[in-house]
């Protein structure tokens, strides 16, 4: 795939659950902004619904895709995440390359806070608006928020933090 390289069965899963959380957002927003001038029908749903979440799985499949294109293709990806969890990058391996791809990641962290926050004020904001929306409007987007916040809290984070710390540690040297 055009500068993303040839991709797994994992990241084939991870392809398709972007897709899927872009599908489910592509949904809700279309289906909140149609609510607010017409009823939640059947029609509505499907008339608007569809095409929201074929576009929303499709923006979700492209955003993953230029994110590997921007770490150096989906194997550079892999090949940093597992540098990641090992909690060491190999010796032969120069710091001017392992560097930048560690600190990319590590600066993450904010950007998951940032999601964590969004997601609370959001479903803050969700929840005053209950009364002007059918209860599944509500309940899809405080789902669609608390799991953002979550993937944020449970994901983003803790691997920001993993790529911090790798890169106080730098290089492992041989025992």
């Amino acid at each position: 795939m055009n500068g993303v390289g040839v991709i797994d069965e994992a990241g084939r899963f991870r392809l398709l659950g972007n897709g899927a959380a872009g599908a489910a957002f592509g949904v809700v927003l279309v289906v909140l902004v149609a609510s607010s001038w017409t009823g939640a029908t059947t029609t509505v749903l499907v008339g608007i619904g569809v095409p929201g979440a074929a576009a929303g799985a499709a923006i979700g499949v492209v955003l993953q895709l230029r994110s590997w294109r921007a770490e150096g293709g989906y194997r550079q990806s892999v090949v940093v995440r597992d540098w990641i969890a090992d909690g060491r990058v190999p010796e032969d391996v120069p710091a001017v390359q392992w560097i930048p791809l560690v600190q990319a990641q590590a600066e993450r962290e904010a950007a998951g806070w940032g999601k964590i926050v969004l997601s609370v004020l959001w479903t803050g904001m969700t929840w005053s608006m209950r009364d002007q929306h059918p209860p599944l409007i509500t309940t899809m987007l405080i789902m669609l928020w608390a799991g953002l916040g979550l993937w944020s809290g449970f994901w983003v984070i803790p691997r920001a933090r993993e790529a911090k710390a790798l890169m106080r540690r730098g290089v492992a040297t041989p025992s």
